[in-house]
């Protein structure tokens, strides 16, 4: 669906939309402050540096954002784009690795530095401009903030005896580097279903999915997931919840009421993300939950 494109492009344009609007220079206040590193926020970056303005871009995580926590073999683009700085870029079928070594590339060369493991912790307003805090302790005055931090915020936990230990995590990042292991996918989106498929050549792997169907897929990862189950290549279970992830075990509890006990060495868990709802109304953003979430000035 060109995702990453429509970022890219959302980011440019905020930046292009702050710019016509006009930017007064203040002495000791940055122009912009660009919270988040992912498609949009070094988009945003590189449009700035264009632009000649003040700003400092903030990542809580690495670089590329939620691109960065995709498996490494991962197929992240699909459609041609255009980089502030650099013009378009025609990949196709490019992998997380190509499109990380591309960002790096054109950041470097614009002498552009991203403050990784950065979290903006709080933003009020002094005198006519904003203060934004970190969790390192950093305090930055700007007169605007672009927040490109996307949609997916924080992994949403499954609140389960167990989930706490080390063997279980939220992200798939070297799945080849995996193998002759007894694992655990949560989930029955996207993301579940593609490390399902990534995980399963070298280990032994079971698919649970709260639901009877796989509902909101993509129609490629629904042809080549059914044909793994059909295969026997991946243990399927449907209408099932974790009920406890103990050192050696999980419990998956059946609609019906039946508990399973399975092997198990290691979980992933994609249950989809919870909103930064709270951050954003810390920092004075009303919203109001109408066929989704819409976000307003407040």
């Amino acid at each position: 669906m060109g995702l990453i494109k429509n970022s890219v492009e959302q980011g440019q344009q905020a930046v292009e939309s702050m710019v016509n609007a006009g930017i007064k220079r203040i002495h000791s206040v940055l122009d912009l402050l660009i919270v988040g590193a992912g498609p949009a926020g070094i988009a945003a970056s590189l449009a700035a540096r264009k632009y000649k303005i003040d700003f400092v871009t903030l990542e809580q995580d690495s670089l590329g954002g939620t691109v960065f926590t995709f498996p490494r073999s991962k197929v992240v683009m699909t459609a041609p784009m255009d980089l502030p700085l650099h013009g378009k870029v025609k990949l196709f079928d490019t992998s997380k690795t190509q499109l990380l070594d591309l960002w790096n590339e054109v950041l470097s060369k614009n002498e552009i530095i991203i403050k990784e493991n950065t979290k903006v912790e709080e933003i009020g307003k002094e005198s006519g401009h904003f203060v934004v805090k970190t969790n390192r302790g950093d305090v930055f005055h700007t007169q605007n903030i672009l927040l490109a931090i996307g949609r997916r915020g924080t992994p949403r936990k499954l609140e389960v005896p167990g989930e706490m230990t080390e063997k279980v995590a939220y992200r798939l990042l070297e799945p080849e580097m995996i193998a002759g292991k007894k694992i655990l996918v949560v989930g029955g989106g996207d993301s579940a279903v593609e490390s399902a498929m990534l995980l399963m050549d070298q280990n032994e792997v079971t698919l649970s999915y709260r639901k009877e169907t796989f509902a909101r897929i993509k129609p490629k990862n629904r042809n080549n997931i059914l044909k793994a189950i059909e295969s026997g290549a991946l243990n399927m279970q449907f209408n099932t919840t974790v009920d406890r992830i103990d050192d050696h075990s999980v419990a998956l509890m059946h609609n019906e009421g039946e508990v399973e006990i399975l092997e198990n060495d290691l979980v992933y868990i994609f249950a989809g993300g919870e909103l930064p709802t709270q951050f954003l109304q810390k920092a004075g953003i009303e919203i109001t939950k109408r066929f989704g979430y819409t976000v307003k000035k407040h």
